[in-house]
């Protein structure tokens, strides 16, 4: 019996340091989808075409088309240390974009997926305008 209660400890323990015990709000989530941003610095990209960034995008997010970024991300992301936030329809530009980035050495940008996903995760609200 002894000896289950410390394999039961140490299991407790690895849990905690490795981060895999308890519930928190990404539960059931993979790294990747959890967001800890900070929305006053973070630079939010819609990937999507110009129409599409038209129809309705996250408050506050800029429209780089992801064949434009390559040329385009130095003037709102000159900063290769900031946090960008990307997504599109279902997440296959946004991660075109994401590769484009990290080639040219962007260190914190993520994709989100679709827009409804980053909507949720964000917490932002769909915007026309």
């Amino acid at each position: 019996m002894r000896l289950l209660h410390k394999v039961l400890l140490w299991s407790c323990a690895a849990m905690t340091i490795c981060g895999c015990g308890g519930q928190s709000p990404s539960a059931g989530k993979p790294v990747e989808e959890t967001v800890k941003t900070d929305l006053n610095t973070a630079v939010i990209l819609d990937v999507r075409s110009g129409e599409e960034y038209a129809s309705g995008h996250l408050r506050g997010a800029r429209n780089i088309p992801h064949d434009r970024i390559a040329e385009e991300i130095a003037s709102v992301a000159p900063d290769k240390t900031v946090q960008i936030i990307l997504y599109c329809r279902s997440g296959r530009r946004a991660d075109t974009a994401l590769k484009t980035l990290n080639s040219m050495g962007y260190e914190n940008a993520l994709n989100l997926g679709g827009l409804e996903d980053a909507q949720e995760r964000l917490g932002l609200p769909v915007v026309k305008e």
